[in-house]
């Protein structure tokens, strides 16, 4: 049998080709544009013909912060069947076809085509232990290395042409671009918009703070900004942490009402303790967990707040956070 030779070196063409991948791949791990309903659904749709499964049930909501903890355990969440990995299904076998046709030295070179996934999911602090485990997310979208392969297979693809399962790649590449987090199993498949994820250390942060601004749901930005704060004060920027955590009460007062409110209200005021400690960047080595020299203005606030609350049981609940004075 002919040995088959391999794509050793680049032409300065394919050279030229390298640069665009690279830009085109960084917005591909994290785009700023979500994806319509009706693309999630066809892309979904599309995988799970590919690995020849039944249409799932599919549900589409615009970050984690808009599926309530509620829905983890009502039917048909009850039984989603088994997790599907898209990591060994799709991806693996593509990894090993068009590795198979590129010498290892060319192969290790393409790795820096895609930029390492260097973040984590952002979700709700609320949900309880159960909910997070009951759901998986494919390891595809969590794989810190999972978009590099892609990004050199595509290459493989486009520039090298290298014969590839057509089907598969344009399956995979199908759900890549929707931009967000999937939790692909036989019965159901939660689809995720926008990926908002935790940015420390990140170089994303404009990318995802961006996302944040276009939350279509008050509540759900509240709640990821409460997140998104505190990092601001581990990254010794106390006052910018206080800013921005006293900025969303504001937002909750003129643009909630009702029950809605005081829920948010209340998650306001269990994120401050948070934003009361910093990093002091004065003092090498750095210390972590100085109070911040706002503290007592955000305990201040929480008192404010805990009087705007309405619903007696969350009222008592935001008092009990509040230091003893």
């Amino acid at each position: 049998m002919t040995k088959i030779q391999k794509i050793s070196q680049l032409t300065p063409d394919q050279e030229d080709q390298l640069s665009h991948y690279q830009k085109k791949w960084r917005n591909l791990i994290f785009p700023t544009a979500s994806a319509t309903e009706t693309e999630m659904r066809a892309a979904v749709g599309q995988a799970y013909e590919y690995l020849n499964l039944p249409s799932p049930e599919i549900y589409i909501f615009e970050s984690l912060f808009d599926v309530p903890d509620v829905c983890w355990s009502n039917s048909p969440w009850q039984n989603p069947g088994n997790a599907i990995s898209l990591q060994q299904t799709l991806l693996q076998p593509l990894i090993s076809i068009a590795a198979s046709q590129v010498g290892g030295r060319l192969w290790g070179k393409l790795w820096n085509i895609a930029p390492r996934q260097d973040y984590t999911p952002l979700y709700p602090k609320g949900w309880s232990q159960r909910a997070r485990k009951k759901i998986w997310m494919d390891d595809f979208f969590r794989d810190p290395f999972g978009l590099r392969h892609c990004g050199r297979v595509d290459f493989c693809q486009g520039v090298l042409g290298c014969a590839l399962d057509t089907d598969a790649w344009d399956t995979l590449y199908g759900l890549i671009q929707l931009g967000g987090w999937l939790f692909p199993h036989e019965h159901l498949c939660i689809a995720i918009q926008k990926r908002l994820i935790n940015a420390t250390g990140s170089s994303l942060g404009s990318e995802n703070l961006a996302l944040v601004n276009g939350l279509t749901q008050v509540e759900s930005q509240i709640l990821v900004r409460l997140q998104l704060a505190p990092l601001e004060a581990a990254a010794g920027r106390p006052k910018q942490a206080f800013d921005q955590w006293a900025d969303l009460v504001a937002v909750a007062q003129g643009q909630l009402s009702g029950i809605v409110r005081d829920r948010t209200l209340l998650a306001i005021v269990q994120q401050a303790r948070s934003i009361t400690t910093c990093t002091d960047m004065d003092e090498y080595p750095f210390i972590y967990g100085a109070t911040s020299p706002f503290a007592s203005q955000v305990w201040e606030k929480c008192r404010e707040i805990v009087q705007l609350i309405e619903t007696p049981e969350l009222k008592m609940k935001a008092q009990s956070v509040l230091p003893a004075t």
